[in-house]
């Protein structure tokens, strides 16, 4: 499975120290005890009995759910972007910029279509709009600028 090869190879990472050594964890100190200084015979073993080889099963199961809800956040998008190339003909991240750029009633008079319904594309797809009174400020003194869309494009998002 290709997904899991790829999370095995990202969890080889974390289980190596940066000279590509594996490394022991490090000892607690409890509160009674006192620090004490490693003698030169067992400062750096050959091998550590106690550092894993593989990660749990609890992490791996994680890392595959995270990849998996990769997948379905990119997908939720395309279906997304397919939604709005529908019914206004431009893409999210396209209708997104038109939307920051300019106000509402002018974008969607341009589109041939009403204010309202745009409204109710923008908040049903998830593409964001400016809040009231973006415009009426002076371009220096908006407290936001553009927003950007996240659009799932062969697989991979921007």
């Amino acid at each position: 499975m290709r997904n899991e090869q790829d999370v095995l190879e990202v969890t080889a990472i974390f289980t190596r120290s940066p000279d590509g050594q594996s490394s022991p964890p490090p000892r607690d100190v409890g509160a009674g005890d006192q620090a004490q200084h490693p003698s030169p015979s067992d400062a750096m073993p050959a091998a550590a009995d106690n550092v894993p080889h593989e990660v749990s099963p609890e992490i791996r199961q994680a890392m595959l759910a995270a990849v998996h809800g990769r997948k379905l956040i990119e997908r939720l998008a395309s279906l997304q972007n397919e939604e709005v190339i529908k019914i206004t003909g431009i893409s999210r991240s396209e209708l997104g910029l038109r939307v920051w750029n300019a106000p509402l009633a002018a974008v969607a008079k341009r589109l041939r279509i009403k204010k309202h319904v745009l409204m109710r594309i923008c908040k049903i797809y998830e593409v964001p709009t400016p809040p009231q009174g973006y415009f009426n400020t002076s371009f220096a003194n908006r407290p936001i600028r553009w927003t950007r869309v996240s659009v799932a494009s062969n697989g991979r998002m921007p």
